[in-house]
């Protein structure tokens, strides 16, 4: 059973995703620090730099900034529409563009010269993926591309339709109040309205979804949370990770620990291994980490066990909903990933609640480089 857990307290709210009673992803969003990540500003160009570089000031402590065309035609004073992409993280401002990418429950529209569908990877049905594709581009108009989510899977043709008008209208309303607007001012979301995070949680469906109050301790996660940011990670045969979070990158140990499974020793290290493989993929989800993440499997000779345990941890990154790519493995037997980068990790939420519980002041969050 897959369940959400949305828990509010007056300092944040927590998002946990269970599978069968186990914790599988876990967000903090602080009610005086909540991303910025989506939001659509109408915003005053501060300063812009050589390489189309713009500051621009939104009405937050930093000031955003943007890469701009080649010919933008844009003075400093200027008004100019803008999304973020990324929240601020260090010294750095949040980071944003002018290409408005505007998110449903089915459907994601942006704009684009091209009339393009794309579809979720997750769904694998072809003859779903062309119906899907089809009962967008019916209801799409020229001057706007669509992705089409996991959650639109089964929906009816006349939902993704509605849903990519709705979204198609909300682009030409943003744009439109645009160009009346005094900066700085926030245009979308509406305050009300729910978090980009809650969004792309729910695109994919839960069979239980449970919001309010002591929810985490209804359902006894504390020892769970706790488990998140341990260093050493058990695996099932006796091994276990260690997992290191360093200012350039992410490093993973695997070690064998006290297996003893089996007099085989080779068949030793590659169960251990592959079986590191599938723990990993999940505290990356659980721990959000990202960038680039550095891989010390136990080290194996023969071509073919190397060859199935990369299979393996390809087809377990897989089914994360966070980009994440295999890179490979060098020739000392390193294995690398990349995983995009989305929210801060789930160290720096923990941090921030931990400081402000004795601060009452809130840092900044940062997201590791």
């Amino acid at each position: 059973m897959r369940k959400l857990l949305i828990d509010r307290t007056p300092d944040c709210v927590r998002y946990a995703v269970l599978h069968d009673g186990k914790l599988k992803e876990l967000y903090i969003e602080p009610t005086d620090a909540a991303s910025l990540v989506g939001q659509v500003y109408v915003g005053r160009i501060q300063n812009l730099l050589p390489g189309q570089f713009a500051f621009i000031d939104i009405g937050m402590e930093k000031n955003a900034f943007i890469n701009l065309p080649r010919d933008h035609g844009l003075r400093k004073g200027d008004s100019i529409l803008l999304q973020i992409y990324k929240d601020a993280h260090g010294t750095k401002g949040p980071y944003g563009g002018q290409q408005l990418k505007l998110k449903g429950s089915t459907v994601i529209i942006h704009e684009s010269p091209r009339r393009a569908i794309g579809v979720s990877q997750k769904i694998t049905d072809p003859q779903e993926r062309t119906r899907l594709r089809h009962a967008v581009y019916a209801a799409l108009e020229n001057g706007f591309a669509a992705i089409v989510r996991t959650n639109a899977a089964a929906q009816p043709d006349e939902t993704l339709a509605e849903e990519t008008r709705q979204l198609m209208a909300l682009h030409r309303d943003l744009t439109a109040r645009a160009a009346f607007a005094k900066p700085p001012v926030r245009l979308h979301p509406a305050a009300h309205a729910p978090t980009d995070l809650y969004n792309d949680l729910t695109a994919d469906p839960f069979d239980e979804i449970h919001d309010g109050a002591d929810i985490f301790d209804a359902h006894r996660l504390a020892p769970q949370i706790g488990q998140a940011l341990q260093k050493a990670v058990p695996l099932p045969c006796g091994g276990h990770l260690t997992i290191e979070q360093t200012e350039a990158c992410v490093v993973i140990d695997v070690n064998t620990g006290a297996f003893s499974g089996t007099n085989n020793y080779r068949a030793a290290i590659l169960q251990t291994n592959c079986e590191a493989a599938a723990v990993i993929a999940e505290q990356l989800l659980l721990r959000n980490l990202s960038g680039i993440i550095i891989i010390d499997f136990i080290d194996m000779k023969d071509r073919a066990d190397k060859e199935i345990l990369l299979n393996t941890l390809a087809a377990e990154i897989k089914k994360d909903r966070i980009k994440t790519e295999l890179v490979g493995m060098t020739e000392l037997g390193l294995v690398q990933l990349t995983r995009r980068k989305t929210r801060p990790p789930l160290h720096s939420y923990l941090a921030y609640l931990t400081e402000q519980t004795h601060t009452k002041t809130p840092p900044q969050l940062t997201t590791p480089q």
